[in-house]
């Protein structure tokens, strides 16, 4: 697992460098080749942006990595500023240049494809964030599986999964550390996202050692509220922690446990989704209005 994690950072930051690199070297010979090798690489890099797991690579380095992608193109751009716009033989330059029109296509589709996830479909439930006094972000989150690991599952398809940082932006001390502590969200306090009865509860499963998983237990210890008609469901929760009984009546802000690492999960997290009942289909869900997407930040 933890070589699974180290590659996707080498990815996330040494992707969008080499394109920089790649950006601050060209040479053109006219201003359409920049455009087609600047908008290539762009494109690649804005995905990588976008569904980079940011909480794990540094939640500011992601900023970083944009503005020396932008200082790149901007170098670059005052070389190639006074050279042709297109180049004398231009079948030479279109055969030449045929990978990269492959590549901007494919990965523009991509892009397009993502950016699709990033708002809901239709009407939404609107729930408080469950979550206070931190700076939390959106592991996994949005309307496609770029965005977010769960969209293939009927009843979950528009979960979130909520992790923390700390002030340097990292949400936990190391890749994939085994002691709990070490992560920024465990054992912070979860509270109702609303208001309503809770008709289901479970305590007492262990705080698992990452990257250890009871897949027989998916959601671990865990709350389920109905509200307004809708089930919510509050994951992963810390042995012992949960505060509240089946039957009682809840509002937006009682605490109802505390971020753990209970069922099957890889490390510390809230999770959170709401179901039709009717349907047992999931329901699209916004905190205050904004829809949890991958690297939202929300405080």
């Amino acid at each position: 697992m933890i070589i699974v994690v180290a590659i996707l950072l080498l990815v996330c930051i040494g992707l969008p460098l080499f394109y920089a690199w790649h950006i601050w070297r060209l040479d053109e010979s006219s201003i359409l080749g920049w455009l087609l090798a600047v908008a290539d690489a762009c494109v690649f890099s804005a995905l990588i942006i976008l569904v980079g797991r940011w909480d794990i690579a540094g939640y500011y380095l992601q900023f970083v990595l944009m503005a020396v992608l932008a200082v790149s193109v901007t170098v670059s751009l005052v070389r190639h500023v006074r050279r042709p716009f297109a180049p004398p033989e231009r079948s030479a330059f279109l055969k030449a240049r045929f990978p990269t029109l492959i590549s901007l296509a494919a990965f523009g589709a991509a892009l397009v494809y993502v950016v699709s996830g990033t708002t809901p479909p239709g009407a939404t439930q609107d729930l408080a964030f469950p979550l206070r006094d931190g700076r939390f972000v959106i592991g996994q989150g949005g309307g496609n599986t770029l965005l977010n690991k769960h969209a293939g599952h009927d009843a979950q398809r528009y979960a979130a999964d909520i992790t923390a940082v700390g002030p340097a932006g990292f949400r936990a001390s190391g890749i994939l550390p085994d002691e709990l502590n070490r992560y920024e969200i465990f054992g912070n306090p979860v509270v109702s996202p609303c208001d309503g009865t809770v008709t289901g509860i479970v305590d007492g499963l262990p705080d698992l050692v990452p990257p250890e998983a009871d897949r027989e237990n998916p959601a671990g210890n865990h709350v389920v509220i109905l509200c307004d008609g809708l089930r919510v469901e509050l994951a992963h929760l810390q042995t012992g922690s949960v505060s509240v009984d089946v039957d009682q009546q809840v509002s937006v802000g009682t605490r109802i446990g505390l971020v753990g690492n209970s069922g099957n999960t890889t490390e510390p997290h809230l999770h959170i989704h709401a179901v039709d009942p009717a349907t047992n289909v999931g329901v699209p869900i916004t905190f205050d209005g904004r829809f949890p997407v991958r690297n939202s930040l929300f405080r």
